[in-house]
């Protein structure tokens, strides 16, 4: 008898051992350390390949960008110009709209989707196809604090979550989704924290939309678009205008300091003073807004028109008409596409400020790190905005008041917001008056940094800004938290080569475009013809 409940006793601890131990097991995926994962959402970027998936995979193969090597354009172009040439003296650009249709169609032939809005070949990867085939493994603890640009860096991208930009943001948010819910589940964190930049903004905003926010901790935007972009909202609504002053800041902005370049530069900003330049543009544009009008439908149709993704840059309120512009008449035929194109405007794109607000209500950290300085691409009407020569700072960063580009804030505007208090989210340059922004305390301003570039060096500010809490006892940052880390920044130098991140000041706010004086312009265009000279004479010598 007594052997008997011997046996009773174990089977029962058996019993017990058995129905506890999972639970047991599930307790240690709990991780209690303060380190909350970072999931970084990555912006545009070229179409990613998994080496390892079948060739005839649907999305398994890499595309790159569109790109024309140079003697290719020049072909093209040595076509193209003769027939637009043609087309001006007879009045029909027909010929002309054809051909450059045709020369799209054949450059974006593998980047293309079909009138669906998916992909019918076998170029770039979605995220289910990419994610879904790579261990995810637990390494959200660090060694210790970072304290150089390149720590940073290796600290925030161990959760990289890659897509292709193409697809609509929405079935990409469901990655997204997934791919949080994986992260939680090997760090055992209930958790995390979004760095979200560019394009990966949108793809963000349709995560929100569709899941809300209760799996975010913090969320920092870097060089976000989810408000849009000035050149999408331009070329998607067949809008071609080129602006004097624009092509000058830009020449001046983006040409190299070759001497000859310099030069051109120089004989640019002399056009413009001397309204020559103003005249040039005025004869382009009676013929450049009336041609792109024409072409720019079919052009875009077999291009980044067929892409939810590139539909997701345009702003709410320029899509409607975009929308009906680029699909007049083909409605039927591209219904799939702008079904899409609508679920993402009408369910994402028009409630974007009001879920922030909301999430921020609710307690989610919102950080802002947006870029300014540049000129942007002159072929818009409205081109005179400070931006990083893609985004306008406004669309960036929301509500913030911003002087337009080459100009200031006016001191009577200026000296009203020191009397209100407000005089400290002035910027040193006196651009910007971040107080009016919807972040006003958790917005960075990046000086003289343009769209497509992204160095370690603001991956510190971002490393400070997703983990200052955990070195400060759970406080969050502000822009009035760190003296290195102000709320105005200036960036010098090339990317990662001894490039630097300093806090703007009065003695040094960056550099403004400025319009030199026409007798200083007469000065150095003699001294730049001279260096001409001689550059050129001693190239005869050799």
């Amino acid at each position: 008898m007594k052997i008997k409940k011997l046996l009773a006793l174990v089977m029962s601890l058996v019993v017990v051992f058995l129905a506890v131990a999972p639970v047991a097991a599930n307790a240690q995926t709990v991780c209690e350390c303060d380190e909350i994962p970072i999931i970084y959402v990555r912006g545009r970027a070229k179409l990613i390949q998994n080496k390892d998936l079948p060739e005839d995979t649907v999305g398994g193969t890499n595309t790159e960008l569109p790109y024309i090597e140079s003697d290719k354009l020049l072909e093209y172009a040595k076509e193209i110009v003769p027939i637009y040439a043609k087309g001006y003296f007879e009045d029909d650009f027909e010929p002309f709209r054809k051909r450059i249709t045709e020369i799209f169609a054949e450059v974006y032939d593998d980047y293309a989707l079909d009138k669906n809005g998916e992909i019918d070949n076998t170029s770039g990867i979605p995220a289910h196809i990419n994610w879904r085939n790579t261990n995810i493994y637990d390494h959200h603890k660090s060694s210790g604090q970072a304290t150089t640009p390149e720590q940073a860096k290796n600290q925030i991208y161990q959760y990289f979550f890659q897509y292709d930009c193409r697809l609509d943001p929405r079935d990409t948010a469901d990655e997204l989704y997934a791919y949080i819910q994986k992260v939680k589940e090997v760090t055992g964190h209930s958790k995390i924290k979004i760095l979200a930049r560019c394009l990966g903004t949108n793809i963000f905003a349709a995560y929100l939309a569709e899941y809300g926010w209760d799996d975010i901790e913090d969320v920092v935007l870097y060089n976000a678009i989810m408000n849009g972009t000035a050149i999408t909202n331009s070329l998607f609504n067949g809008e071609l205008f080129f602006d004097a002053d624009a092509v000058d800041y830009f020449a001046t902005q983006t040409l190299s300091d070759t001497t000859i370049l310099t030069f051109i530069k120089q004989v640019i900003t002399m056009a413009n003073q001397t309204y020559g330049l103003d005249m040039t543009m005025d004869y382009f544009n009676m013929t450049a807004t009336k041609v792109a009008r024409l072409v720019v439908p079919d052009v875009m149709r077999v291009s980044y028109a067929t892409t939810p993704g590139y539909w997701s840059m345009v702003s709410p309120d320029r899509y409607e008409a975009a929308r009906d512009y680029i699909f007049a008449g083909v409605e039927d035929e591209w219904a799939g596409l702008i079904e899409k194109l609508d679920g993402y405007h009408y369910e994402v794109g028009v409630k974007i400020s009001r879920m922030f607000k909301q999430m921020e209500r609710d307690g989610v950290n919102i950080y802002n790190v947006s870029k300014y300085g540049y000129q942007l691409y002159p072929i818009m009407e409205d081109a005179g905005h400070q931006s990083d020569t893609i985004v306008t700072l406004e669309q960036q960063a929301p509500k913030t008041t911003v002087a337009p580009i080459g100009q200031t804030l006016s001191k009577e505007y200026i000296d009203v917001r020191v009397a209100n208090r407000k005089g400290r989210y002035i910027s040193p340059d006196k651009t910007i008056d971040a107080s009016t922004g919807m972040f006003p305390n958790t917005t960075w301003y990046v000086k003289n940094l343009d769209h497509n570039n992204f160095p370690w060096v603001v991956d510190e500010l971002l490393y400070t800004i997703l983990r200052y809490d955990l070195f400060n006892n759970g406080e969050k940052m502000t822009v009035f938290s760190e003296e290195k880390f102000p709320q105005f920044l200036v960036y010098e130098g090339e990317e990662n080569k001894g490039d630097t991140l300093k806090p703007s000041t009065s003695n040094n706010p960056g550099y403004s475009i400025q319009q030199p004086s026409f007798f200083d312009l007469i000065k150095d265009m003699f001294v730049t013809f001279i260096q001409l000279m001689k550059e050129l004479f001693a190239k005869i010598s050799a």
